[in-house]
């Protein structure tokens, strides 16, 4: 059933093959989930279980410190870190379904 939710929210070969690289590089496991909702603090996403809350891992938090366009979006697929103690991480973007656009200040 999980894999069959995933399909339905977009999950394709390609996407199990980038996630399959992620995982192996950090060495733990994670688990895909697309965003639904994203805010300063953290993202709601839909995994293949169901709804969870993630708060940002460190890594992402440097990244997205480095550049604010590097956040989770809304549609964006994502590696979710879920620790002993029930609490979840999102650790890192895997895709992304928009294209974000820095528009230059008016002069």
């Amino acid at each position: 059933m999980g894999s069959q939710r995933l399909r339905a929210l977009g999950w394709t070969e390609g996407h199990e093959k980038a996630f399959a690289v992620l995982q192996e590089a950090a060495g733990a496991d994670l688990i895909p989930a697309l965003v639904t909702e994203a805010g300063d603090g953290g993202c709601t996403a839909e995994s293949a279980t169901g709804a969870l809350r993630a708060t940002y891992g460190p890594n992402l938090l440097l990244s997205m410190a480095a550049d604010p366009l590097r956040r989770p979006l809304t549609e964006d697929w994502i590696a979710v870190r879920r620790w002993p103690d029930g609490r979840a991480t999102a650790e890192a973007i895997l895709s992304r379904r928009v294209t974000l656009m820095r528009q230059e200040p008016s002069r």
